[in-house]
């Protein structure tokens, strides 16, 4: 059994020191046949630095390391000069971005095995072209995580635009050494379209959302019962669990990013942390803080709930400007939000995007509650959730909205308090998840959107949510619009639960609830 990569993203080292390797070089061809100049987004921890290692060591020539893997008898092994410049590996927190910029290109044209004279970041990579092309021969230029110095200063606008302007003339020298260039491949999470390497690079195909690489990064159903069914066996060993149990508990948590609303792959780094803790844990969350998008989140008013299920278009997706950061693009391109569905129209193309797993959709509505009152997870948990969830079970709805009242809104900074309704349901929404019962808000029915409806599993609740008026006015909205009738079928108890919140109190100061039973028609 081969040893788990866990953070390896050197395709040299997984190759020899015989870690476990997917083999995803079929799909490594189709990216390599789409064009000379591509661009290419996912997500942090999804591997794009291991796929660079992967084009480094083809265009190296090292045909060696691809023994009994699906590219190898499928291209001419040519060996390339290889600029290979990696934004992970400098660090410009400290340093000039300039200055680290130059050291790499010195380090690559050590390896090359050339000098550069120039001083600047610009006439250095002019230099180490016109040294590596000669004689007709022509570079592969390979760029890892390109906008990462622009990502981590978003709430510092003058270091990000510092920071931009130098990448703007860095990448300039790209356009003049088109003729020669074999191939160039840049990475990053976010395509920022003011950054000139889009504007000036206009030849630069975004390969991001092409169905030919949907499943690049990430692994899909049949690679992870084909590679790793040993860890699977020991696990359900370890855990008791039946195969078809362990199954869909990996699927629920970790499956689900999708770049065509079609093909769904799992996170690697989820995944392989999985096999070797053998506990389901927030990994890929936990290895990024996203505070920048809680604030806007804040700022721009989305309410969690709309987070489920958020209808975009293709342009939206793609309108990453520094200077007007869209939230709905930047959650896709971080990994918050993923494909759910694909529309074609004329003209255009519609997505509907959702959280990709219950990693990320607890996490996040973890995260971004503990954000909004000021309170760590842990006590979230421990003085927050279990009260829900022995309130809803026992049907005791005065510790349920005593909870909601002392420990959530009691908390919560007045300025966040806005007089709307979406307020108080996004913050309900955002409890009901960390509760583990299956929650789905604003459900469209025929007659209108009810607020919420929880499945306890042998209940049905719905919520419907009132300002500075009456729950039971609410109550009353439920009954005039009969948003029961979805739920009849289901042959289980229903509740229907009114609740006003005071913007005055700020708290919930009144709740009506009824248990209907089989009593609908006469409700």
């Amino acid at each position: 059994m081969s040893r788990l990569p866990i953070g390896v993203q050197d395709f040299r080292k997984l190759r020899t020191e015989g870690l476990a390797y997917v083999d995803k070089t079929e799909q490594v061809y189709n990216l390599m046949n789409l064009g000379q100049h591509i661009f290419f987004s996912r997500p942090r921890r999804f591997g794009k630095s291991l796929l660079i290692s992967t084009l480094k060591e083809i265009f190296s020539g090292s045909k060696e390391l691809f023994e009994g893997l699906w590219i190898e008898d499928k291209i001419d092994w040519k060996t390339y000069p290889v600029i290979h410049i990696d934004f992970n590996e400098m660090n410009y927190r400290e340093l000039a971005l300039e200055a680290e910029i130059a050291r790499t290109l010195d380090e690559n044209a050590e390896r090359n095995g050339v000098e550069l004279s120039s001083e600047d970041s610009k006439g250095k990579f002019r230099e180490l072209f016109k040294q590596l092309a000669v004689d007709g021969e022509k570079v592969v230029v390979l760029v890892d995580e390109y906008d990462k110095a622009l990502t981590d200063y978003l709430e510092d606008n003058e270091r990000a635009r510092e920071n931009a302007n130098i990448l703007k003339n860095f990448y300039s020298v790209l356009k003049s050494q088109d003729k020669n260039i074999h191939f160039n491949f840049i990475t990053g999470v976010s395509k920022y379209g003011k950054v000139s390497i889009f504007s000036d690079l206009n030849n630069l195909f975004d390969a991001t959302m092409h169905d030919d690489l949907a499943a690049l990064c990430g692994y899909t159903q049949e690679e992870l019962q084909g590679y790793f069914s040993e860890e699977l066996y020991k696990l359900c060993l370890k855990g008791s669990w039946g195969l078809d149990d362990l199954l869909q508990g990996i699927k629920l948590m970790y499956n689900g990013y999708s770049w065509d609303g079609r093909q769904k792959v799992y996170n690697p780094f989820s995944v392989l942390n999985f096999f070797n803790l053998g506990k389901f844990e927030h990994f890929w969350f936990a290895t990024g803080t996203p505070t920048f998008l809680m604030k806007l989140m804040k700022e721009q008013q989305l309410a969690s709930y709309e987070l489920e299920l958020l209808k975009t278009s293709g342009a939206i997706l793609e309108n990453n400007d520094l200077n007007n950061i869209g939230i709905q693009s930047l959650l896709f391109s971080t990994g918050y939000l993923t494909i759910k569905k694909e529309e074609l129209k004329i003209g255009r193309t519609n997505y509907q995007l959702g959280f990709p797993n219950e990693e990320v959709r607890t996490a996040f509505m973890q995260y971004l509650l503990s954000t909004y009152i000021d309170r760590t997870a842990d006590r979230l948990e421990n003085d927050v959730i279990s009260n829900l969830t022995d309130g809803i079970e026992h049907d005791d709805w005065e510790l349920f909205f005593e909870t909601i009242n002392e420990k959530v809104f009691a908390r919560a900074p007045y300025g966040i308090l806005p007089k709307k309704e979406s307020y108080v349901h996004s913050i309900i929404h955002m409890l009901m998840v960390l509760t583990g019962y299956e929650i789905h808000s604003e459900v469209q029915t025929r007659k209108g959107r009810m607020g919420s409806v929880l499945d306890t599993g042998d209940r049905i609740l719905i919520f419907e949510f009132k300002i500075d008026r009456s729950a039971e006015e609410a109550v009353e909205q439920i009954k005039e619009m009969k948003y029961y009738e979805m739920y009849a079928h289901q042959e289980k108890p229903l509740t229907v639960v009114g609740v006003n919140f005071d913007t005055e109190k700020k708290e919930i100061d009144d709740y009506v609830v009824k248990n209907l039973d089989n009593s609908i028609p006469n409700m």
